[in-house]
Formats: C-alpha cells, structure tokens, sequence
C-alpha cells in the first residue's frame, strides 16, 4: 500500500472514530494535559517535567523495537486523542509520519523532541545535521541522543515548550520542573566524566546493536558493538571478529551486552574469551517488570556507570 493510500486511510478511520473512542487510559484524568511518547525515555521524562499536571502514557509496548515498529490503525487513533505526541526524530521512528499525517484535522501537537541535537553518523566520523527523509526505512544515522546526558537536556527544554505550547497556564510550573530535572542530568554528566576519567581500558565491547556512540563520544572511549541501529538485525560478522580480537588482545575481563538482544552472541563471545558478562540498558529496552517497579532513566544510567566503571577497570572517585 502506498504512503498516500494509507494516509487516507488513516485521516478516513480517524474521522470515523474521533468522535465514538476515547483515548486510552485517560478518561478519569480529562483535566489534564494528556500525552503519548513514543519510548520509554520521552515518557519518563515527560513525567518529570509534567508532574501532576499531565497524564502520559507510552505508545510502544515495554521491550519493543522502535526503528521497524508497524504501528496499528487503533494505535494511531489513541495518539491523535491525545493533546501532545512526543517522539525523537524521524530517524529513531521512522513511522511517526504516518501519525502526523493523520493528525492534520486534530488539536494534536507533533514534538520531535530531538530538534536542535547533532546526529553521530553510522559510517563516517563527522556528525551530520540535514533533513531526514520520512519514508527512509533504514538508519544512517544513530538515533540514541539521550546518551549524550547534554542532548537529553535539549530532549527536556523541547517536551517543555510543547507542554507550554497546550498549556501555557502552567508555564512556570513546567518550566521549574525541567529546570530541576535538568540539574539532576548535568550532575549525572559530571558523575560520569569523573568516574570514566582513568580507566585502564578505554574501549567498550558491546555484543549488542549500535547505541552507545553517544555515550562513548561524550567520554572520550571507544566504541565497538556487534549489531547495527537496529535489534532485529543480523550481527556484523566483522565487529564480532573484532571483539572476540580485541577482547582476546587486550585481555578485557567484561565484554558488554543487553537484555533484549539474543544472549547467545554475548554468552559466545565470553566464552570465546574467558570475559565475563557485564549489562548495559540503553534506556529504551526496558521490560514490563521494570516499568511497574517504578524504574527511572536516571536509575538505568546509575546502574551503566556503575557497571561501566566494573568493565573498564576505573578507579573509584
């Protein structure tokens, strides 16, 4: 089906529905600013700066992909209910389109919360900052920018003016939230340079897909991963030679690896190189468990230092 078919589709289903189906989850909250994210941080940090003012809820079930995600007619209907929609960028979700389309007749306010970040190319060392084209349905760039704890900042300040956009009576009261939670982000940041600054191994293996660079780039490491931007895609036989090369060269105790990528590879790798396994979250890929428990963005990235600091040998501050 092509683009415009579907659009029409959509806008036709949309108009159909809007009037007879509330949006999810917020019927005994119609006082509030009602918000769909895309991912597990944007609705994590959505509850930060919204506070009591705003109902959130996240579009993607927890442990889901969000590069290939095929989105359901109902889903876009839930989303286009909504006052805001929060999503990263045309790279990370490449589907988002299809929502703002069928958002053109509705109230409902589009925020690529990445605007204004630098995107870290895939393939080459300068970064890149052009226009995304929408319909693309494989990354060039790395979509992961909350990694980098400044460009999680400017994700904040976008999902603030798009609150106060719907809802300016409470400018201040979003703006003191995000200005709070921004300090926690660059005390994090400082956290993370001092505890990253001599270590003897200055190179993260990760037997995941792509989505520490940022992280990497901010702290002056190296950074080697096994798959691409994407969790369902197959490994790269080249980087996996890599780092069983590296690992075995560099005699590294810790090779790296996620949940939601098949353990398998990581559990090869480490027996391949007598490491042990270490775990990193890339603050997307977070289960039911964790989400029920209560678990924050901040907790996942304590708890990476922590292990980061574990992996390659660093001093403790």
């Amino acid at each position: 089906m092509s683009s415009k078919i579907f659009a029409a589709a959509l806008i036709f289903l949309t108009l159909t529905t809007l009037s007879c189906k509330p949006a999810e989850n917020f019927s005994a909250q119609e006082n509030k600013l009602k918000v769909v994210a895309s991912i597990f941080p944007l609705y994590d940090f959505a509850r930060a700066v919204g506070g009591e003012k705003v109902a959130v809820s996240m579009l993607l079930p927890a442990g889901t992909d969000a590069h290939n995600y095929e989105l359901k007619p109902d889903e876009i209907v839930k989303v286009i209910n909504t006052d805001v929609f929060l999503f990263i960028n045309f790279e990370m979700e490449h589907w988002a389109h299809k929502i703002i389309t069928a958002a053109e007749k509705t109230n409902m306010l589009a925020v690529e919360t990445g605007k204004g970040t630098i995107l870290l190319p895939l393939t080459a060392s300068e970064p890149h900052d052009s226009p995304i084209n929408h319909e693309q349905q494989t990354s060039r760039f790395d979509p992961h920018i909350w990694l980098d704890f400044t460009n999680a900042q400017k994700i904040i300040d976008n999902i603030t003016e798009g609150f106060i956009n719907k809802d300016p009576e409470n400018s201040d009261y979003y703006k003191n939230n995000a200005r709070e939670y921004k300090s926690r982000l660059i005390a994090l940041d400082k956290k993370y340079r001092k505890g990253l600054a001599k270590c003897q191994s200055t190179t993260i293996l990760h037997a995941g897909h792509w989505a520490f660079a940022y992280l990497a780039k901010r702290y002056k490491l190296k950074y080697i991963a096994a798959y691409s931007t994407s969790a369902e895609a197959e490994p790269l036989p080249e980087n996996i030679f890599t780092m069983v090369e590296q690992t075995k060269k560099m005699k590294t105790p810790y090779v790296f690896y996620e949940d939601f990528i098949a353990p398998r590879l990581a559990k090869t790798i480490a027996e391949e190189t007598g490491a042990e396994l270490l775990k990193l979250n890339n603050g997307h890929d977070i289960s039911k468990n964790d989400i029920k428990k209560g678990v924050t963005f901040l907790n996942l990235m304590e708890e990476n230092l922590l292990n980061l600091q574990k992996g390659l040998s660093c001093p403790q501050p």
